[in-house]
Formats: C-alpha cells, structure tokens, sequence
C-alpha cells in the first residue's frame, strides 16, 4: 500500500512539473531593422518563436518609426502576434530550398492560435508571400497592405478607423471572411476576396480593381462601395447601404440575386451595370444621373414604397414594371428591349424632355403623368388608363391603341400646351398660330 501511494505521488510530481515548465512565452523583437525569424539572438528571451514541447508564444514586433523587417525561412505557429509601427513580414526561402521554390512556389505559413486576434496590427504592416493561417485583426487605426495576401482558415476583421490597401495585390481569405467596419482600396491589379461572406459597414473604394465574395456580399446601411472595376458575388449582393458608380464604369455581377434596400446610383458622367442571375425587385432608391446611366440586364419591378429618380441619365433594362405605391419620377431615357408595364393603380410621373425607347403599358386605374416638358415613346403605347398632361407634350411615334385611354390637359407651372408660341402667355396669338396650323394630323393617327 505504501508503495501505491509512493508510485502515485511521484506520477502526480511529475505532470506537476511539465506544468511548471510549460509557459507562454512573451517575446519581443530585437533584431534591429531587419533580420530572420529562426535567429534566436533576435528575440528577448533568445528562443526562437514557435510552439513546441511545453512552450507557447506570445510574440511582439515593435518597428517604430524606423521599421523593421522580420523574414521567416520556413513554417511557424505562435500562439497570438500583435505589430506595433513600421512592420514588414515577408518570406525569405533558405539557400537551400531556393531550387524547390522555384519549382513549387514554396509557401510559408505563420500559424497563429488564437482566436478573433491571433494576429494583431496595431500599426503599419506589410506582408509580403506569407500565408496567415487564423484570424487577423486590423485594429482602429492601423494600416495593412502586402503582396498576394493570402490569409487561411481564419477571418479578417477591419475595424472602425482602419485602412487595408489592395490595390497593387489581391488580399484572398481561405476558409474565413471579411468584416471590414473601416476602408479598403482595391486598384487595378488587386481587391478583397472572402470565401466566405463580405460584410461591409464602412467604405470601399474600388479603382479598377475588383471586389468579390464566393459566398454572400453585404453592404450595410452605413455602408458605401464606390469607384470603378468589379463587384462580384456567387451567391447574392444585399445592399443596405449606397453603392455607385463613380470616375467610370462599376460592373454589379451575382450570380444569384440582388437585394437592394439602400441607394442604387451612378455618379455623373459614370455607368453602373448590374447583372444578376435573377430579376431585381427594387425595395430601395436608383438615381441615374445625366452623363451616364444605369444598365440592368434582368427585368427590374419597382417594389411598393421603392423609388427610382430619373436625374438626366439614361435607365435600361429588358422590362421596367411598376408596382403600385412605388416612386417612379423625373427625366432623362427610359430604354427597355420589351415594355414598360404601369400596374393598375401606379403612376410614372415625368418632367422635363424624356425619351422612352420601347414599348408603354398603361392598364385600367394606372397613370403616366408628363409635366413640364416633351415625351417621346419610339414603341407602341397601349392605354386603357390615363395619360395625365400637365403643361407637358407626348409623342406617340409608334402609334398608341389610346380609344380607352383618358387624356387629361391642364397647363403646368411653367408650361401650358395651349401656348402655340411659346411666349409664356396664353393669348389669341397662340390661336393665330394655331389657326394657321389646323390642318395638322400626327403620322400615327
């Protein structure tokens, strides 16, 4: 019995001991503006950062103003990093494995363990050819940027007041996605991509570079992604917040459905063109500015209480309906390849000289009213409802089935249709003008 105990009392001092000697280790940088990772004299304590045997790491690399560069020559896992300053990680192949990685494009990989911020930036860092495999944490006020990003089996998180620059490099999160509540640049030659999901809630600014998700891409309600390239998802784009064209063309491509519940626009002289997969039931606003416009290449149904401002520019789309308590009003070019179907009970309200390439369906109890300016409808028109002039002109160049259709005139603020002259002033010379020119019949009566 004595020799039980004896037995287990030495087993138990042991494990006590492994415990005693196993610790995370703090690690702080020392090697100077740069130098390698495996050199031990590096780091205070001298242990080369990585986790084996009873020993984690807690690493920190402090490049103040002067910066440092820190160059791994193979694979390492540290419990968590935290950057501070001027950083620059980046992989430098031993002499050794230089044939192989050239032949294989050998990659290494920093492992950090920890989660939400197993790697940490509280400063500038720069991360060239290094795989992240865990999350990473771009804190507030902190700025990442590197060559061929790749970040593995973690998220990326961008806090408020952070910038991530990719605009010369793809930034591509493995197995994770993106939540960025600060800015990202994507540029001509790189952009952001998430397995995953996107979840924007601040700004990204897109200069010919693309942005994309595999999965869902969101744009919350504080959320603007602007410029020009491409805006890219697999599964769906919702967009609560504002995304618009600006400085050129900015390609919308879902391969599933678009949900807009926040602002649709291109900035003058710019062209937003959206292509999803599925007809885009509009539940927010579209603003299509002059200069430029707004192509959809799915049929587009203006939801209830959605809106769309025609503001000069040129909207087109296979079909256009709308629904009714929708918005639908301004000027500019209405271009659909089929028609335009005002559903009994809605209105399009126009002002101003507007062009509507295609053909016009007005049904019982629904109305397109003109104030204030010139319509020309190069389709047909069928009306059955009302077509409601207010100081405003239609032109029915091809042709109107208009035997049901109640036309109302009245004269409009600034305009009236009885003044032939157009002199501001409704008077017998507008019916002198008038009376020389009686005889008048339109080409599609």
């Amino acid at each position: 019995m004595f020799r039980k105990v004896l037995m287990l009392t030495a087993i138990v001092l042991v494990f006590s001991s492994f415990e005693i000697q196993a610790a995370v280790v703090d690690s702080n940088w020392v090697g100077g503006e740069e130098g390698l990772w495996s050199e031990a004299n590096n780091w205070d304590p001298a242990i080369v950062p990585d986790n084996n045997g009873p020993n984690t790491f807690a690493v920190r690399i402090d490049g103040g103003t002067a910066g440092v560069e820190v160059r791994l020559q193979q694979n390492r896992t540290i419990n968590r990093l935290d950057t501070y300053g001027e950083v620059g990680l980046e992989r430098r192949v031993r002499e050794e494995d230089l044939v192989l990685a050239l032949e294989e494009d050998l990659d290494l990989t920093l492992r950090v363990l920890e989660s939400n911020n197993g790697l940490t930036n509280h400063g500038f860092l720069d991360i060239e050819d290094v795989i992240i495999s865990g999350d990473v944490l771009n804190a507030s006020g902190a700025y990442l940027e590197g060559g061929e990003v790749d970040i593995t089996d973690g998220n990326l998180l961008n806090e408020s007041g952070a910038r991530i620059n990719c605009s010369e490099h793809y930034l591509d999160v493995h197995n994770g996605s993106i939540y960025s509540y600060g800015s990202i640049v994507s540029g001509p030659a790189g952009g952001p991509w998430a397995e995953y999901e996107l979840q924007n809630f601040d700004v990204i600014e897109i200069y010919g570079g693309l942005c994309s998700s595999d999965q869902a891409l969101t744009n919350e309600s504080t959320g603007v992604i602007k410029g020009f390239g491409t805006l890219f998802s697999e599964e769906m784009i919702q967009n609560k917040g504002k995304i618009h064209a600006y400085g050129g063309s900015l390609a919308v491509g879902i391969e599933g459905a678009l949900i807009n519940t926040g602002i649709l626009a291109n900035m003058p002289p710019s062209l937003l063109h959206i292509k999803p997969a599925e007809d885009l039931n509009n539940q927010g606003t579209i603003q299509v500015f002059p200069g430029g416009g707004i192509g959809i290449d799915c049929n587009l149904v203006n939801e209830p209480s959605a809106v769309i401002e025609l503001l000069g520019g040129t909207l087109a789309a296979p079909n256009i309906t709308q629904k009714a308590g929708a918005t639908f009003e301004g000027f500019g070019t209405i271009a659909v390849a089929d028609e335009i179907l005002i559903e009994s009970g809605a209105k399009i309200e126009l002002t101003g000289p507007t062009n509507i390439v295609g053909d016009v369906n007005i049904p019982a109890s629904a109305t397109l009213e003109i104030s204030d300016g010139q319509t020309l409808i190069t389709g047909h028109t069928t009306c059955d409802g009302t077509i409601h002039l207010i100081g405003g002109t239609v032109i029915f160049q091809g042709g109107c089935d208009c035997d049901d259709c109640n036309i109302i005139n009245e004269a409009g603020i600034d305009r009236n249709h009885f003044d032939i002259n157009a002199d501001g002033i409704e008077n017998f010379e507008d019916f002198a003008d008038f009376a020389n020119t009686w005889l008048w019949k339109a080409s599609w009566y």
